[in-house]
């Protein structure tokens, strides 16, 4: 015979059976869970150092970084003042030979008028050496008569 609290009784069993396998494999999920978080805890607990190690590395070279660019800086603007003063130079260069080249040309030109000149010259005196040699030929034959 059974009793009428028999099948309830094998439900809240059965229930009970579940209850229980999901509270254990809570349970080992939250001693997994607990092992992950004990390991991580123990890896952060060694990288700290390698953190504040690189961290501090990473401060230096921005020091050494800003140094350089101060540096950097300071050399672009002697260039650029080096650049201002070659300019200047080249400038004032530029002028000085455009006023000789000025003056060559002049000098060029008074050179020519005087090679014209003297051109003109030489044929007169050509001419005239001629004339002269003709009049010492023609007094040569009037000597000889």
């Amino acid at each position: 015979m059974r009793l009428p609290f028999g099948r309830r009784t094998a439900e809240l069993e059965t229930m009970n059976r579940i209850l229980t396998d999901a509270a254990r494999k809570r349970t080992e999920r939250i001693k997994e869970l607990e092992h992950q978080v004990a390991q991580l805890e123990l890896q952060v607990a060694h990288l700290k150092p390698e953190l504040e190690s690189a961290r501090k590395r990473a401060s230096e070279l921005e020091v050494v970084a800003t140094q350089r660019a101060h540096l950097l800086n300071d050399k672009v603007e002697e260039l650029a003042a080096a650049r201002e003063v070659l300019t200047q130079r080249v400038n004032e260069k530029d002028e000085e030979l455009a006023a000789a080249r000025e003056a060559l040309t002049q000098r060029a030109h008074l050179l020519n008028e005087k090679v014209e000149e003297l051109a003109g010259v030489r044929e007169a005196l050509t001419q005239r050496s001629l004339r002269i040699q003709e009049l010492e030929k023609a007094l040569f034959e009037i000597g000889q008569k």
